[in-house]
């Protein structure tokens, strides 16, 4: 049995790095005594698989991650057993059965959306935000390398500022496999340290393999 659960991942578990999330989901699994389904070879490993991996610091909403139980379960009965044994910062929002031989979640993968909210005031982001979203090249660098974040950025706008009067940012990027953009890497485009914003994945996109 293949199980989908939604989740959220949010501000008591924002700096919990990707390895420490899969870390944490596996225990609370083994707390609410699913029966995990392992792989083969010398070191089985419980079949878990989380659709994206988010950078430290990040929170998220409607994550998605797989599972596969050795026996089939009701999903009501999944939902029961899981609740009590979640930790401060993990939040579901829906759990759902999915074929065995569907694709990976990451090979499906094509984009994410995010929301960026500013700890600093810029006077002149919506200026900025109009410059950078006609570029036909945007050059960066990453691990040393330059790359062209134009044809990753598929949308940018300001968005109303929130409750407390902080500037927002809407970002949707691409996100496959081997050709992503990063958020904090968007703000270093835009001029602004990515240690002055707060990022939360709003949610992820997905289709056909190519």
């Amino acid at each position: 049995m293949r199980v989908r659960i939604n989740f959220d991942k949010t501000e008591a578990m924002r700096f919990t790095g990707h390895l420490d999330l899969y870390r944490t989901w596996e225990r609370t699994f083994r707390r609410a005594s699913l029966p995990l389904a392992y792989s083969q070879g010398f070191k089985p490993h419980p079949r878990i698989q989380i659709a994206a991996a988010l950078p430290l610091g990040f929170t998220s909403s409607n994550d998605l991650i797989d599972i596969w139980l050795e026996e089939p379960l009701p999903l009501s009965e999944i939902q029961a057993r899981l609740q009590p044994a979640l930790p401060p910062g993990l939040r579901i929002n829906s759990i759902a059965q999915v074929p065995l031989g569907q694709p990976a979640l990451q090979s499906l993968l094509r984009a994410s959306e995010y929301q960026i909210t500013l700890l600093e005031t810029v006077p002149d982001l919506a200026n900025r935000i109009q410059e950078l979203s006609q570029r036909p090249e945007i050059l960066l660098e990453r691990r040393g390398k330059p790359y062209n974040l134009r044809p990753l950025l598929l949308s940018i706008e300001l968005l109303p500022p929130n409750s407390s009067g902080l500037q927002r940012i809407y970002a949707l990027l691409r996100t496959e496999p081997s050709l992503y953009a990063r958020p904090d890497e968007l703000m270093r485009a835009l001029g602004i340290p990515p240690e002055k914003a707060l990022f939360h994945r709003m949610k992820l996109h997905f289709g056909p393999t190519p």
